[in-house]
């Protein structure tokens, strides 16, 4: 599975999926949970929790992209490391770096099931 879990990462993080929380349900499994190591602390998501976490960037942001830097796989466990721009709604035409990110995602029943990440903002 190691390809097909890539792709579907791949796909999620190439997505509108915090832009148009209606593209969710695509990528995320019922039994979802992200540990996320940010620098504001420690913080553990279900799968409603992330949801409404999409819902309230979607309300900031007028486009998100990621720069995906390295990308590794292993079975069901894809690793990336990336940079997340966005352009807010105050400036569409700027796009900024907002943070850093390495994640660990695991894929069951071609949806991510698991996060573990860390991440720290970008100095913007």
């Amino acid at each position: 599975m190691s390809a097909a879990a890539k792709k579907i990462v791949r796909s999620f993080l190439d997505s509108d999926v915090f832009i148009n929380p209606e593209l969710f349900k695509d990528f995320i499994h019922p039994d979802f949970r992200t540990h996320w190591h940010a620098s504001s602390g420690y913080r553990e998501y279900d799968y409603n929790e992330y949801y409404r976490l999409t819902e309230s960037t979607a309300s900031s942001y007028e486009s998100m992209r990621t720069d995906i830097t390295h990308m590794i796989s292993e079975k069901d466990e894809v690793a990336a490391r990336f940079t997340v721009f966005v352009k807010t709604v105050e400036n569409p035409r700027e796009e900024i770096p907002i943070g850093y990110f390495i994640s660990i995602f695991k894929v069951s029943e071609n949806k991510i099931i698991e996060i573990h990440q860390t991440s720290h903002p970008s100095e913007n």
